[in-house]
């Protein structure tokens, strides 16, 4: 599974691509440094950006910010969503002047949800439409129309978004992210162990009293609640994919009580290790 840091490879010369999700794909927290938009095609999806939750229904819009930690939460019935990133570097093209890039550089600084009745609503889902279709068919010239259609996007927030967006400082950015990113990738290796809090603080450069605080100012959750999520997600694929007992997956995802594991795994999930696995095997 992807760590924390999602390290997307997209070309150098046309950073962008575009794939398709169904709602029993399990997406633990994770951040990158491209824009993400989400189009919700069928059923229903609860996704987190930070420290909030969203409620997607078919035909929402979602649009995540470079380094916005998101996850999207594995639901039983199906859904299906169109997932597109590409990076600020595409709109350089084009924009000759420094003017126009520090103006579209804070469109993209905060998620944005749209759903119908939204004032601008129709006019993106026609967009991000435009841009399935021309990046399914591949026809001749395909980047260059979406290249189009991204710059459209880009005129539509500026012209319709709330005048609510703060420019941000890049380089503080990627320090932050940097430390996130640390912490994360010691979680991937190590989360099958006992992790204290003293020892994440020191990954991360900071006391325990600071680092506790910059974990919940920058996730939106402490980073126990976090440990116990990424647990749960290995959990649950180890749940589907081994052929581990409930007692053995509670040990190898890090819990050191299999009376701790179902409270935990419950309490995420709506469901104890043993349901769920019932479930999945009858999908």
């Amino acid at each position: 599974m992807n760590g924390y840091h999602e390290k997307t490879v997209l070309e150098q010369d046309f950073p962008f691509r575009l794939f398709f999700n169904d709602g029993y794909v399990i997406t633990p927290h994770h951040w990158h440094e491209d824009i993400e938009i989400i189009y919700l095609i069928e059923g229903d999806v609860k996704a987190g950006v930070n420290n909030e939750l969203y409620n997607l229904k078919k035909d929402d819009i979602l649009i995540i910010p470079p380094g916005g930690v998101h996850y999207f939460l594995k639901e039983m019935d199906y859904s299906e969503r169109a997932v597109i990133q590409f990076r600020m570097s595409i709109y350089d093209t084009f924009l000759t002047g420094n003017k126009d890039r520090v103006a579209i550089k804070p469109m993209f600084n905060k998620c944005r949800f749209l759903s119908e009745g939204d004032e601008f609503y129709e006019l993106m889902r026609n967009e991000i439409k435009s841009i399935i279709k021309e990046y399914e068919q591949k026809d001749n010239g395909y980047k260059i129309f979406l290249k189009a259609r991204l710059y459209d996007l880009a005129g539509i927030l500026m012209r319709y978004m709330p005048k609510d967006c703060e420019d941000i400082n890049y380089d503080k950015q990627k320090e932050r992210l940097g430390k996130l990113d640390n912490v994360m990738r010691y979680v991937e290796k190590n989360y099958s162990d006992k992790i204290v809090l003293d020892e994440i603080a020191n990954v991360a450069g900071f006391s325990k009293f600071h680092f506790a605080r910059f974990f919940k100012e920058n996730t939106g959750m402490t980073f126990i609640d976090y440990l116990n999520s990424f647990r749960i997600s290995m959990a649950e694929w180890t749940l589907i994919n081994e052929d581990c007992s409930i007692t053995e997956v509670s040990f190898k995802t890090g819990f050191n009580s299999i009376k701790t594991f179902n409270r935990v795994f419950k309490q995420l999930k709506g469901c104890t290790p043993m349901e769920y696995r019932k479930i999945v095997d009858k999908i």
